[in-house]
């Protein structure tokens, strides 16, 4: 497949630590610590697309590709095998600050169920917290990678496989996609790449810990009406 290739260098330091905490899949080891999953995940809302990239987008099966002539926003929209190319990078929304995402791929060749053919592929990219302007604020690192990506029944179902989840110390409504990995050995994405869609995944910790808090306060108000006495 031809690509077009920008170069772009990029120098900030991460926020975590993640020196000797690796995690191999396949044939690809990450520089981080992550949980390998062996099903599928469910994302909750897609990030919208702000700007960046190169223009170009495609589709994706895991073995193939083609152009679509989507527009950059389209292509961003939802996991449907529909790609967006960077670099330059591309810069997506939430209208909720989150503290990590759900990073979809798209793999349009080299694709083994155990990942090891062209195992870079599903991680050609490094995610960062930014600002609407695209400047690159927090690197996220990989926390959960789940094996049969998102979709797990259609004919393109292979394009999202190894589907990872980054997370971030801090919350950010702006994301940025860029080339380069968080891979041992060598930099397999030399200024571009593809990716299919940027989500949110199950609710941030903040959401569950009111969820919790409210289930308490429900259960302690039933509580207190229980000990009343009948008037």
């Amino acid at each position: 497949m031809f690509k077009h290739i920008l170069v772009t260098t990029v120098i900030l330091s991460t926020s975590f630590s993640t020196a000797l905490a690796t995690t191999t899949i396949g044939g690809a080891t990450l520089i981080d610590n992550a949980t390998v999953n062996s099903g599928t995940v469910s994302p909750t809302t897609y990030l919208s697309y702000v700007g960046g990239g190169n223009g170009a987008t495609g589709w994706a099966d895991g073995s193939t590709w083609g152009g679509d002539g989507f527009t950059p926003a389209a292509a961003m929209s939802t996991a449907d095998h529909h790609w967006l190319q960077y670099d330059p990078g591309i810069v997506v929304h939430s209208a909720t600050a989150l503290r990590s995402v759900l990073a979809i791929p798209a793999i349009d060749h080299g694709w083994t169920a155990s990942n090891t053919g062209e195992f870079f592929e599903p991680f050609e990219f490094r995610i960062f917290g930014s600002d609407s302007s695209g400047a690159l604020l927090e690197e996220g690192y990989i926390t959960n990678v789940w094996a049969r990506g998102v979709d797990d029944s259609s004919a393109s179902k292979n394009a999202d496989d190894w589907t990872s989840q980054w997370s971030f110390a801090g919350s950010y409504n702006y994301f940025t996609v860029v080339s380069g990995d968080r891979l041992v050995g060598d930099s397999y994405s030399p200024g571009e790449g593809e990716i299919d869609a940027i989500a949110a995944a199950i609710p941030e910790p903040e959401t569950y810990a009111m969820l919790l808090a409210g289930l308490g306060l429900l259960g302690f108000v039933a509580h207190r009406r229980k000990l009343q006495p009948i008037v």
